[in-house]
């Protein structure tokens, strides 16, 4: 029983080696090898069998960078109290530890049948002879022969023959050679996976994604000459002093004079206010795309597309002018009615292909001859300063209504106020 987890536990321990990156410790890997080997067997004393020869011959291959597959056939004999003869066949695992030096050490665990024939002894009575399963484990190394293909082999194992009832434990010490059988396959050049292509195999690769065609350094990382944290590919100022705090581009960074997150080098709206709204540009965002920026976008959500006016709404079938003044009984603009027409001329130069009439109306205060006349009048004068204000002249004609269109109730004075207007009907 303790012997059997003595070999359990070996076998667990070599299950989990960690294994040196290993070449070709045996024979080239895929090519097969013949190994003669001869030593003693020193065997459990519970066999009443003196120590005797063990010879074995083995046929491997080696499987994989750190393991070889091995097929076996051994013999020994043994005088002593039970003379016998054991011989048998196996196959074993072997497992490299180490390639660094010219030595290479190894474990190995196999199984197998084994056969003893005992001699009869005149003091026991019945047959003698058994056959059984048996596992091993073992320690070993491999040393190269000079300049030969063949190499030296040493070798202790522990054999558990799993006799019933009881089962018997030898330890085995060999020694002799690999030699090759034939000429070794060719080999393909391995090639370590390489994702993003850099030259940098990915398992030390510390940067996985680096774009194509760049130059990276042993870790698979962009280079960057002047060390300001910025790769190569990307700075725009190569050479920054040791030290330099940089911006994203690798270059010291520069001044912004209007405080709008964008330097005055990439700011094509210098003199924005600090508390509006700016893209990459530095000039202020217009949201709906109707070139009225947000912060003056009345109709911050437009149809893309629609004529707009000054304020960022959109004109319909006119344009009104609410506060436009005259003095009493006159065409003659108070100056207060100025600003509302200066936008007007804005919207009107916005949409170039806007063709308006200015339209003059009065209350029902006076004759209506007079009052036709009048609002003809103030509509020319309205006519007169959008034109002065760049509007084209044959984009804007003028007519007086007089009275004849109120808006309101001529009878109260809120609604004759009302009734007094000027106004842009669209014509087109």
């Amino acid at each position: 029983m303790n012997r059997c987890m003595v070999l359990a536990t070996v076998l667990l321990s070599f299950l989990t080696l960690q294994s040196a990156s290993a070449t070709d410790w045996i024979v080239p890997e895929g090519q097969w090898y013949f190994s003669p080997m001869v030593g003693m067997n020193w065997e459990d004393k519970d066999r009443a069998a003196d120590p005797g020869v063990a010879v074995s011959l083995g046929l491997g291959r080696q499987i994989a960078e750190a393991w070889a597959l091995e097929f076996s056939a051994f013999g020994g004999q043994h005088d002593g109290f039970n003379e016998q003869n054991m011989m048998g066949i196996g196959v074993d695992f072997l497992r490299s530890l180490n390639t660094s030096g010219l030595v290479t050490p190894y474990v190995l665990l196999g199984t197998g049948w084994i056969r003893d024939d005992i001699v009869e002894h005149p003091s026991v009575a019945g047959e003698l002879d058994y056959d059984n399963f048996m596992g091993s484990v073992g320690l070993g190394l491999v040393a190269p022969l000079g300049d030969a293909a063949s190499r030296f082999r040493a070798e202790v194992r522990y054999r558990l023959d799993l006799h019933d009832p009881s089962s018997f434990g030898d330890l085995l010490t060999t020694i002799g050679f690999y030699m090759p059988l034939g000429e070794a396959p060719a080999r393909t050049p391995k090639t370590l996976p390489d994702a993003d292509g850099d030259g940098v195999a990915d398992d030390v690769d510390l940067c996985p994604a680096t774009t194509a065609g760049s130059s990276v350094d042993q870790y698979g990382c962009e280079l960057d000459s002047d060390n300001d944290g910025v790769a190569n590919s990307k700075d725009r100022c190569p050479d920054t002093a040791r030290g330099t705090k940089v911006d994203a581009r690798g270059c010291p960074p520069a001044a912004d004079n209007d405080g709008d997150g964008v330097t005055d080098d990439m700011d094509k709206c210098p003199g924005t206010p600090r508390s509006v709204k700016v893209g990459a540009d530095g000039c202020e965002v217009d949201s709906d795309g109707d070139s009225v920026v947000d912060s003056l976008d009345s109709c911050p959500n437009t149809t893309m597309g629609v004529r707009i006016d000054v304020r960022g709404c959109e004109i319909r079938d006119k344009i009104d002018l609410p506060g436009v003044q005259f003095e009493l009984s006159s065409a003659k603009l108070v100056d207060e009615s100025t600003a509302i027409l200066k936008e007007a001329a804005e919207t009107l130069r916005r949409n170039p292909d806007l063709r308006v009439e200015a339209a003059g109306h009065t209350d029902t205060s006076g004759p209506a001859e007079f009052n036709r006349d009048l609002s003809q009048r103030r509509a020319e004068s309205v006519r007169r300063y959008l034109i002065s204000r760049g509007v084209n002249a044959d984009n804007i004609t003028a007519k007086g209504y007089g009275e004849s269109e109120p808006v309101a109730d001529n009878s109260t004075r809120p609604g004759r106020i009302r009734n007094r207007r000027v106004e842009l009907r669209i014509l087109n």
